[in-house]
């Protein structure tokens, strides 16, 4: 055997050794519960519908056309957004609320759209480009 192949052997018996003593660890809870909105298998075919965790914002993404359209149900402010260009003032009415977007979760969606949130604010926008939403109870904007 060539010393190469050797210390390769050794290396990986040393690894695997080493693997073995380290116990292993049943996964929280919490990991074991974490869910990730619009994620399902078919989640680039069908429409998705999420919200902020306070429900004051509900979202709707549609595969065809693609964009994702939001409401602050308090203003009745909505806009949408497309993956090209900027986002546009609409009038939007969505009855379900919808998956809950945790506060530390990012939802991207099919060419370069993302939205992410904090309790009461949702913000979306293109990944590559200049346009963007963000809904709140103050300073509503977009571009």
């Amino acid at each position: 055997m060539s010393a190469t192949r050797t210390r390769v052997l050794l290396g990986s018996a040393g690894a695997a050794a080493l693997l073995a003593l380290v116990p292993a660890q049943a996964p929280s809870a919490a990991v074991t519960a974490r869910h990730f909105a619009c994620s399902s298998k078919a989640s680039a075919k069908v429409p998705c519908h999420f919200s902020t965790p306070s429900g004051n914002i509900r979202c709707l993404w549609t595969p065809s056309p693609n964009n994702v359209a939001c409401v602050l149900l308090a203003t009745r402010r909505a806009y949408r957004l497309r993956p090209t260009g900027r986002a546009k003032s609409i009038h939007l009415t969505l009855s379900k609320r919808g998956e809950t977007l945790p506060t530390d979760q990012i939802v991207v969606f099919p060419d370069s759209l993302s939205c992410h949130d904090t309790n009461t604010t949702m913000t979306c926008n293109q990944d590559f480009g200049l346009g963007f939403f963000k809904l709140a109870r103050k300073g509503s904007r977009s571009a």
